[in-house]
C-alpha cells in the first residue's frame, strides 16, 4: 500500500484484572513509532469487555457484574481529556464506541498512555475480566505556515 497523508492507524490495549480489589489498575505505554514530522490524531475509540474465557457472549452488558472500569488517556504531560472517564455505559451502548469532541494529539516523543481502573471488587470467584480498547486515530505530517 502507497504512503497516505494522513495514514489511518489503529493502538490496542489490552488490560487483565484477575482476583484484583477496588482501585487497581493498568497501565499501558503506547508506542506510535511517528517520525518528528509527523502527528498522531485520536478520534476515539472501541470498548470490549470480557472473561478470561474470552468469550464475549457470557457477559450480557445489562446484567453482568464487576464490569465498572475507568480510563484515562495521559498525551505528552496531561490527561486528556482532564478527568477519567467509566467505560461501562459507552460499553452497554450498541455501537461500543466513543467518539472524542475533538482529537487527542500526540507530538513527536511525547508518552502516550493508557491507564485502565477497577472501580469495584473482582474477586476470585469470578473468571476475572478482559479489557480491550481499540483507539481510532490517524498519523499525518505536520503542515507548517509558510
Amino acid at each position: 500500500m502507497a504512503n497516505q497523508d494522513p495514514q489511518p492507524e489503529q493502538y490496542e490495549v489490552v488490560a487483565v484484572f484477575d482476583g484484583t480489589n477496588a482501585g487497581d489498575s493498568v497501565l499501558t505505554n503506547i508506542n506510535t513509532f511517528q517520525a518528528n514530522n509527523e502527528i498522531v490524531r485520536i478520534y476515539g475509540m472501541r470498548i470490549n469487555i470480557t472473561d478470561n474465557a474470552a468469550v464475549p457472549a457470557n457477559l450480557n452488558p445489562q446484567t453482568v457484574d464487576n464490569c465498572d472500569f475507568t480510563v484515562t488517556i495521559r498525551s505528552g504531560s496531561a490527561n486528556v481529556p482532564s478527568n477519567g472517564f467509566r467505560v461501562r455505559p459507552i460499553w452497554v451502548s450498541n455501537t461500543r464506541q466513543i467518539n472524542f469532541a475533538s482529537p487527542i494529539l500526540v507530538m513527536f516523543k511525547s508518552p502516550f498512555q493508557v491507564t485502565i481502573t477497577a472501580n469495584q471488587d473482582i474477586g476470585n470467584t469470578t473468571d476475572g475480566r478482559i479489557v480491550t480498547l481499540e483507539l481510532m486515530s490517524e498519523i499525518g505530517i505536520q503542515k507548517v505556515a509558510c
